[in-house]
């Protein structure tokens, strides 16, 4: 990170911090719990602590962590989403995510699965979606979606799967794998859990 970016994003910290604190203090329980689990993954991420100043880093400088943010808290959202908006052509639209979601860039996006596990990682230009009998995927734990994937159609991704940049998935991929191409296939089947907690 060059020096002024890392002065800008400062910059957000101290402007967003009143915001963050107030967020800190009313967020009730429950999303409190998933936005502390997001926080700690994208804190490793950008290497912050999982603190109100790591979150309030992340809610200015981040448009992407803003998005799953106001996911998370819905209305309690509308105090600042309006002027401090999320990520530009970031869709998500399911209502059932686990914790510890991280949203790489998140440009052009397309989150629509019937269910997405916990301590999932997708990056920009994905898309998981519908297919022509109505049917969305059912995301695992621990899954990995490289940058313009598509996984379309009443699917299961299984636990701990990374899924390759570019793969269009339209098949059920077990857990503990690899798979990449069009249409994707299993490259390789992992021997130890991916651990995405740790990127």
């Amino acid at each position: 990170m060059t020096p002024i970016i890392n002065i800008k994003h400062k910059i957000y910290q101290f402007l967003v911090f009143p915001l963050a604190l107030l967020y800190w203090i009313i967020m009730p329980p429950k999303p409190r719990r998933m936005v502390m689990s997001d926080l700690r993954q994208w804190a490793q991420w950008r290497n912050l602590k999982p603190n109100v100043w790591g979150f309030a880093h992340l809610m200015g400088a981040k448009p992407e962590f803003r998005t799953v943010f106001y996911k998370r808290v819905r209305l309690l959202g509308i105090i600042s989403c309006w002027w401090l908006r999320g990520q530009v052509a970031l869709d998500i639209t399911t209502n059932d995510i686990g914790e510890g979601l991280m949203i790489q860039h998140g440009f052009a996006t397309i989150i629509s699965a019937k269910k997405i596990g916990n301590h999932c990682k997708i990056y920009q230009q994905v898309t998981i979606g519908f297919d022509h009998n109505n049917q969305a995927p059912i995301i695992g734990n621990n899954v990995e979606i490289c940058c313009g994937a598509k996984v379309i159609g009443g699917i299961t991704i299984g636990d701990n799967v990374l899924i390759g940049a570019n793969a269009v998935v339209i098949k059920d991929v077990p857990s503990n794998s690899v798979v990449a191409g069009v249409p994707a296939k299993v490259v390789r089947h992992l021997d130890r859990q991916l651990d995405l907690t740790a990127l």
